[in-house]
């Protein structure tokens, strides 16, 4: 391999391989095209009617989760991490939750996107996640 080869391909992986690596830390404060809101205000949408979308993986939602929420596991593609729109139904104008375990909940990052670029207007994430709820001391459900 000649040496300008080589040195494009180094240049390629330095530059694409940190896509292919999930992401960790803490999530951004605010995303656009969504509100964020704490555990208290996400309770208060869920009692009047706001659909709730837990972003963690299905065994986690099995062993508790946020009254009325549907999991969002099988829903979300493994190679490119995106969310198919279905799973958020069909009415854009519903008041929606998204949650993953914590502030750290880099799949309900990629949910609340997901949800506005398909055009859902009213997307609400409760970036503190399932760890702010239980803390909380907010109901579960099984």
């Amino acid at each position: 391999m000649s040496f300008l080869r080589a040195l494009t391909v180094l240049i390629s992986v330095l530059t694409f391989a940190p896509l292919a690596v999930a992401q960790t830390g803490e999530t951004p404060p605010t995303l656009d095209g969504a509100k964020t809101v704490s555990a208290a205000e996400a309770k208060t949408l869920i009692d009047t009617g706001a659909q709730v979308y837990d972003a963690r993986r299905k065994a986690a939602f099995s062993e508790g989760h946020l009254p009325k929420a549907k999991s969002l596991s099988g829903f979300q593609n493994e190679q490119t991490k995106q969310f198919d729109p279905a799973a958020f139904g069909a009415n854009k104008q519903a008041v929606i939750i998204i949650h993953g375990h914590g502030s750290d909940g880099w799949s309900a990052v990629q949910a609340v996107k997901d949800a506005v670029a398909a055009g859902f207007g009213k997307v609400h994430w409760l970036r503190g996640g399932f760890a702010e709820w239980t803390a909380a001391k907010l109901p579960l459900e099984q």
